[in-house]
């Protein structure tokens, strides 16, 4: 039974029902990991919706790279200052810009290699070796990568260099992810949800516990709760 509930990856700015998502949060005490997509929004959010439960993170998806090129002196504005990063990353579903992306997370990955009071939630999709290789093994930030969906070697080479691997309840529906889930040690998982980004349209406290339950199922005596507090030390 976890002692709290928490979320590593939750996009507040875009629920359908911005006050109603809050007030779960506070009602249900879920220490929750706001990502951000912009620079800007993340400029706006972080002091307009400024909560005890919530914490935002300064974020540049990387889809969003080319298009919003003018707000990448911003990122670079607020990262001393910003102990959360998310939602960044690399994404090569589309590789248009796949230059543009390794560019800027290269860039980013230097300016926090050695700040070990960072925290970031990395998306991967189909770019997780290039991500692994960006960040290489000699930092001191703590890695989350989340979603992921490569494969057995990349997601052990992640564990070997000390990555955390977050999992919503969307992986738990993975044949492949669940083959791997016992072989992940207990100390490198957490939650997350993604909302609104999953297939279930559950409350955020009903996603995270069934989530716990059936990594529970798969990791005897694992302790998300510990896991959390771990990352936050």
């Amino acid at each position: 039974m976890m002692e709290h509930l928490y979320d590593t990856h939750f996009h507040l700015d875009l629920q359908k029902d911005r006050v109603a998502a809050i007030r779960e949060i506070e009602q249900q005490q879920i220490y929750t990991i706001a990502v951000t997509n912009l620079p800007d929004l993340y400029r706006k959010e972080s002091v307009e919706l400024r909560n005890k439960y919530i914490r935002f993170a300064l974020g540049f998806h990387p889809e969003l790279i080319h298009l919003y090129k003018k707000q990448i002196p911003m990122m670079w504005d607020f990262l001393p200052r910003a102990r959360y990063l998310g939602e960044i990353g690399l994404d090569f579903v589309d590789t248009t810009y796949k230059e543009e992306q390794i560019a800027f997370f290269s860039e980013l990955i230097e300016r926090c290699r050695y700040d070990e009071n960072k925290i970031l939630t990395i998306h991967s999709r189909r770019a997780v070796r290039h991500v692994l290789q960006i960040i290489g093994k000699n930092f001191k930030f703590k890695p989350i990568l989340h979603w992921f969906t490569g494969s057995k070697g990349e997601i052990f080479d992640a564990i070997d260099s000390g990555y955390y691997i977050s999992v919503n309840n969307s992986m738990m529906t993975s044949k492949r992810f669940l083959s791997l889930l016992p072989s992940i040690p207990k100390d490198q998982l957490l939650l997350e949800t993604d909302s609104p980004f999953n297939r279930k349209r559950e409350s955020h406290s009903l996603m995270l516990s069934k989530t716990a339950q059936l990594i529970a199922e798969y990791q005897n005596d694992i302790n998300l709760w510990d896991n959390f507090k771990a990352l936050l030390k």
